[in-house]
């Protein structure tokens, strides 16, 4: 960016910039921009990135957006995050380890659409992949509040979300706007030839009607024929029209937040020391108060615990209590409370620690609440988790069965840090957002679906199932077919194969309609030729 120095008149530095492809600006325009307003000055890699985000924009809208289904959101996916890792290296952005983590998430998470539906983690999957791509970009440009994930990552993902895109939203034109150095002539120019056109069309569509009307003849002929070609044009015309209207906002988002990243521009909204200085603001619990809480909290949870015992913990040997005669009944009975209260320590956990006029390291007493709160914690988690396990045993899985098990998953390997950072110093948080990164990456290569299905048909055909529910096989889409196929092959029961039929042949459809489609699949693939191989 050029510099005004007492030794430069206005004419050299129009002469500089002309070389350069960048516009000069007058200076006593500069003089009086309010300070801190950064101005926005784009090289050739902005340039570049601001055309190709309309590429960008495009296939989002066209293949992303309205559907979050197969091959689509992966192309994009590797589109999206090659360009804008060759863009942050061009500008010479170091990219630190962390960055590189979750550009391995975005790209994990987003080749899995290829692969498999998983249909059970809509519509997870999806924010999932935005929210990863959107902290990914700031990570990598070392923008994150602390220099690393930490206790401000709600903080750090407002930024990345709204703040930085939103504040860079017309970059995109600037940046376009060097292409030529008297950009401001022809952006006037541009948009008079714009304003003309559109004018003409309104005025057209009064006065071609009544043209028309006047003469039935040659002149008609010709307006019918050009309105035929538009309508043969037909629907596949419009949708792409549309597709490029949408394309410009999101290729603006697109840009904004990453070229207002790489520029570190409109990035200092959250600044490191007023927020941490308005963070410490917040401790105002007296530990007395703190004390209290925890202690009657964790005396509230021994004593629940204690007084029940022979039903407490009956889920774990697999035995039902006196009383409850139906499984689901007692299976799902105090399952998702139990839930809600381990979510509820948690955060409880998290505000007391917080608000305290003291750090935990600087209390044993508060080291002891928080271990103790843990644990009773990972006590009920334990407990909820063998109810779901016995609710499973007597009725099969499924999505919303198997997902809340995952979920404790998570919790408890938080508990089990709530109790390690009492005596080790680390940042809870970062392990929460990495340990739930990994464990959803997992989650959509393993194919989640198809192990659901896979699992009732075993036990259907062991005979520890009683019943098989096609319902399951309804929403997990194509990945319930060769579970379908494996029990219509082996049980005797014709009004299951009737359904089983039905299935499958409503799973061949949906798969050839999408042939080819960007919502197309591997699995899908693999269904249209398995199901035409066995009924064809």
């Amino acid at each position: 960016m050029n510099e005004l120095t007492p030794d430069k008149d206005h004419a050299t530095l129009i002469s500089e910039s002309a070389t350069v492809g960048v516009p000069a600006e007058n200076p006593q325009e500069i003089s009086l921009r309010p300070k801190g307003k950064v101005p926005f000055v784009a090289d050739r890699n902005d340039i570049l990135f601001a055309l190709f985000a309309f590429i960008l924009g495009f296939i989002f809208a066209r293949w992303v957006l309205f559907s979050w289904q197969g091959w689509g959101v992966t192309l994009f996916t590797l589109a999206f995050c090659s360009s804008v890792t060759v863009y942050l290296l061009k500008k010479g952005i170091h990219i630190p380890r962390a960055g590189w983590f979750w550009l391995a998430v975005v790209m994990l998470i987003g080749l899995s659409f290829c692969l498999w539906t998983n249909n059970g983690l809509a519509p997870l999957q999806g924010m999932l992949l935005f929210g990863s791509a959107v902290y990914w970009i700031i990570c990598a440009a070392g923008l994150l509040i602390l220099g690393q994930t930490s206790d401000l990552v709600l903080l750090d993902s407002y930024n990345a979300l709204l703040v930085i895109p939103f504040s860079n939203f017309n970059c995109q034109y600037k940046g376009l706007a060097v292409l030529g150095s008297n950009y401001r002539t022809r952006g006037r120019q541009f948009f008079s030839i714009a304003l003309g056109l559109l004018l003409s069309l309104i005025v057209a569509a009064m006065v071609l009607p009544l043209l028309m009307k006047a003469d039935s003849g040659g002149f008609a002929k010709i307006v019918n024929g050009i309105l035929i070609g538009f309508r043969g044009m037909g629907a596949g015309f419009w949708e792409s029209f549309w597709d490029v209207i949408l394309a410009i906002p999101i290729a603006a988002y697109i840009f904004g937040l990453v070229a207002g990243s790489a520029h570190k521009r409109g990035a200092d909204f959250f600044k490191e020391d007023s927020t941490l200085k308005q963070i410490s603001a917040l401790r105002v619990l007296p530990m007395t108060t703190v004390y209290i809480l925890l202690g009657l909290l964790c005396m509230l949870y021994i004593v629940f615990i204690g007084s029940q015992l022979p039903y407490f913990f009956s889920a774990f040997v697999g035995k039902r209590p006196e009383g409850w005669q139906i499984y689901s009944e007692y299976a799902r009975s105090g399952f998702f409370e139990l839930c809600r209260i381990s979510v509820i320590n948690l955060i409880v956990l998290t505000a007391a620690n917080i608000m305290s006029q003291k750090q935990s390291r600087d209390s044993m007493t508060l080291k002891v609440l928080n271990s103790l709160l843990a644990i009773l914690t990972l006590v009920l988690i334990a407990t909820a988790f063998s109810k779901m396990a016995m609710y499973i045993g007597a009725y099969g899985l499924s999505m919303r069965r198997l997902l809340p098990c995952i979920f404790m998953i998570f919790m408890a390997i938080i508990c089990v840090g709530v109790v390690a950072l009492q005596k080790w110093t680390f940042s809870i948080t970062r392990l929460a957002v990495g340990v739930g990164a990994v464990m959803f990456c997992l989650l959509c290569w393993l194919n989640p679906d198809s192990l659901v299905a896979r699992y009732n048909a075993d036990r259907y055909l062991a005979g520890t199932l009683r019943n098989f529910d096609v319902e399951i096989l309804y929403r997990s889409g194509p990945a319930g077919v060769d579970s379908a196929l494996m029990v219509y092959e082996q049980t005797d029961d014709e009004i299951l194969q009737g359904k089983l039929k039905k299935y499958l042949l409503v799973q061949q459809q949906q798969a050839v309609k999408v042939a080819g489609e960007p919502g197309d699949s591997l699995q899908r693939a693999r269904v249209r030729d398995k199901i035409t191989e066995y009924f064809d």
